[in-house]
């Protein structure tokens, strides 16, 4: 039989500020939830949770005193080793922390000049079968990855587009960087993605790097296949092949300008991409 008056004594002793003690850590747990939620890093969280788990009832149930000990002063080490295993997701997080707030006044919403430029130059290119790769910066800045490339900084238009991916080009190998109305950068080199899922491990460089520059920013990219003059989106780690110039366009002003342009969300709420 529970003891009444301890259950009692412990209710006495939760205030105002218990509750938004208790709050602030739940508030803590359900972002990390779900930032990890749908990543590989949710996979290696629940094994290590086992892997905890399993210790301490091991330790616990047949009175092992060094696992016992371990257990008791591994705090520091799972924390340092939590930082290490999950440093991906943690500038992920703290990434999307320093862009909250910031969506209506900090970044502007791309004109319709610099996306009609882009989607003719990705049909031409796809019709020639130029390959091309565009990355479009949104609330992240991409300064370190202008870095890498060659000063443009010249005002957005198809034929600049398409002459910068023009065969055998000094910059064509390599990506664009837009940066509101200019090409701020061209030839810029982008991090590859390595964790791809089975259907995308036979992509080459080139659609690699548009969907790993958008593993670590939200930065949107699109791609021309040299091969087969295919054209995709990255986005948020994801790649979608897009079946026309017209779909382009809406979802390019869907994502670019999302306070004018109305676009039917798919089932699971997020842009049909």
């Amino acid at each position: 039989m529970p003891d009444i008056s301890r259950i009692r004594e412990i209710l006495s002793q939760f205030g105002p500020s218990s509750v938004l003690d208790v709050a602030l850590i739940a508030l803590v747990i359900f972002a990390t939830l779900r930032l990890l939620s749908g990543t590989r890093a949710m996979t290696q969280l629940r094994g290590a949770i086992a892997l905890v788990v399993a210790a301490v009832a091991l330790g616990r149930m047949f009175d092992l005193t060094v696992v016992n000990f371990v257990v008791d002063h591994s705090l520091t080490a799972i924390l340092i080793g939590a930082a290490v295993v999950f440093q991906p997701e943690i500038r992920r997080a703290l990434d999307r922390l320093g862009r909250t707030g910031m969506q209506g006044w900090g970044s502007r919403a791309q004109s319709d000049e610099v996306i009609d430029s882009l989607v003719q130059a990705t049909r031409h290119m796809s019709a020639v079968r130029h390959g091309g790769l565009f990355v479009l910066e949104r609330g992240t800045g991409l300064q370190d990855v202008i870095e890498t490339g060659v000063p443009v900084d010249a005002r957005v238009s198809p034929q600049l587009l398409t002459g910068i991916f023009y065969p055998n080009s000094p910059l064509h190998d390599m990506a664009v960087v837009l940066r509101e109305e200019r090409v701020v950068a061209a030839g810029c080199v982008l991090p590859l993605a390595n964790d791809l899922p089975y259907s995308d491990r036979k992509l080459g460089t080139r659609h690699r790097a548009a969907i790993g520059i958008t593993e670590h920013t939200d930065a949107l990219t699109v791609v021309v296949s040299e091969e087969t003059g295919d054209i995709s989106i990255a986005l948020a780690g994801r790649l979608t092949h897009i079946p026309n110039e017209d779909r382009l366009r809406d979802i390019l002003r869907w994502l670019l300008q999302p306070s004018d342009t109305p676009l039917a969300r798919g089932p699971n709420g997020r842009v049909p991409v």
